[in-house]
């Protein structure tokens, strides 16, 4: 990372305030990166508890950026040609000034207290070397379930061995960090990866401690043709990660063989709920092509039949793709013959499929297929009767944790009414007002990387912001 440009703090009226570099990331989307800019212009504490430049990074657009970004007090900076996302941050930093560095892209907003307490928290504690909040999450103005973001508190300190275990817990990744500058100069730059923050987190991590300050401080706008949906349908996204983890494994030689396994099994079962919780409904993602990727993903990585989560996640993928079946029936015996074919022969195989009927017999049933329903559930046994009482537990475990949500369906109304108002055409004031007028109250944690159900009610923002 270059080290010129003074990186100090500025110095005013006789003290020091920090100087934040607010890094702004854009291609061809002039329209949005007005709301982005305005709300980057309306951060509070600004010119008293720090001082703040902000850097538009053009990737070559092609549209009206230049004439957007002449508007605001903001340098400007245009790629000759479209580099991708992470050179576009590289060159941003090296052109940066400031203390703190702060990542925006074009199709996101911050809040007003985007850095009230990140900046105090860093400031007080020089040995921090990031500090970290969750977000909120939209998609096309539609709020998404994520979980009380406010309540959300991930792990502090030395949180490497957490990123592994859990995955991307950072739930607004770039969004909601802010860098030490010194932090980056010793884990380097981004890399072009496609799902390059997870990776840094990673390599800061491996050198600075973090430090999570609870309370969203931005909202996440999701694309449906964004770049990660898209690596995600294509499968695409599997290679990374896998790339990633190895590694990052690499960087702890003396992890035991249960650890590293452990840490693939989340990694795995973090692909496999992207697919069918996040790219799946949010992209209308066609049930043959989904199957595809589900069966291909079986195949890569067998254990995924070992795993009570995947097991309970492809069994509900099956009976929602059954029921949608010219012939329900049928469709179960292929989508079975399917996943013996990817697993190959084995008692988990057995056991997946035997889940995958339990599920299907479900469906029928509920469907007014009784004779059908009946077969699905002999099928089941055949295969392991264990997972029908293992279902009937899951019942009583979904009925807990359908109270549970309904007792906080108020608070997520509240944390969401600022996602509404946007798509309604309120400014980013009204959002940060709706915003404060949220009480903090408990809940789920909805940052990490869950290792459970891969449902539409799960969250759609927890592992990755990489767009």
């Amino acid at each position: 990372m270059s080290r010129g440009h003074g990186r100090a703090e500025v110095a005013h009226a006789g003290r020091e305030r920090p100087l934040v570099s607010a890094i702004v990331t854009t291609y061809n989307r002039s329209a949005l990166l007005r709301e982005a800019l305005d709300s980057v212009m309306g951060v509070v504490g600004k010119g008293d508890a720090f001082d703040l430049e902000t850097i538009v990074v053009d990737d070559a657009s092609t549209d009206g950026t230049k004439a957007v970004v002449a508007r605001y007090p903001a340098r400007y900076i245009r790629n000759p040609v479209n580099r991708g996302l992470s050179a576009s941050r590289n060159i941003g930093i090296a052109a940066s000034r400031g203390k703190y560095v702060a990542f925006l892209d074009d199709d996101d907003v911050w809040l007003p207290h985007r850095f009230r307490a990140q900046v105090a928290a860093l400031e007080a504690h020089p040995e921090l070397g990031v500090a970290y909040s969750p977000c909120l999450s939209t998609v096309d103005g539609v709020p998404l379930p994520d979980g009380p973001a406010g309540a959300f508190e991930g792990p502090s300190g030395d949180v490497f061995r957490a990123l592994l275990l859990r995955g991307n817990f950072l739930s607004g990744s770039v969004l909601g960090v802010l860098v030490r500058r010194s932090a980056f100069e010793r884990a380097g730059e981004f890399r072009a990866l496609g799902i390059e923050d997870y990776e840094m987190w990673l390599r800061l991590a491996r050198h600075v401690p973090f430090v999570c300050i609870p309370g969203p401080v931005a909202i996440r706008r999701w694309s449906r043709d964004g770049m990660f949906l898209t690596l995600i349908v294509t499968g695409r996204s599997r290679t990374l990660y896998r790339e990633i983890i190895n590694d990052a494994l690499a960087l702890v030689p003396d992890a035991s063989p249960a650890f590293q396994r452990r840490v693939v099994d989340v990694m795995e079962l973090g692909n496999l709920r992207d697919l069918l919780a996040i790219a799946r409904p949010l992209r209308d993602l066609p049930d043959p092509e989904c199957v595809s990727q589900v069966l291909a993903h079986l195949a890569e990585y067998r254990r995924l039949a070992r795993l009570p989560q995947a097991r309970r996640a492809i069994s509900w993928f099956a009976r929602t793709v059954v029921l949608r079946a010219a012939s329900p029936f049928d469709a179960a015996t292929a989508l079975c013959a399917g996943i013996v074919r990817s697993c190959g022969p084995s008692r988990e195989t057995r056991r997946l499929v035997a889940r995958a009927w339990v599920e299907i017999a479900i469906g029928l049933c509920l469907a007014g297929r009784g004779s059908a329903s009946l077969h699905a559930a002999a099928l089941a046994f055949r295969n392991d009767p264990t997972q029908l009482l293992a279902r009937l537990v899951l019942a009583c475990g979904d009925k807990v944790r359908l109270l549970r949500r309904d007792a906080r369906g108020p608070f997520l109304e509240e944390q969401y009414a600022m996602a509404r108002r946007r798509s309604q055409g309120e400014g980013t004031d009204g959002v940060a007002r709706a915003h404060a007028a949220a009480p903090a109250r408990g809940g789920a944690d909805p940052g990490a990387r869950p290792a459970g159900d891969a449902t539409p009610a799960a969250s759609a923002g927890a592992r990755r912001a990489d767009r």
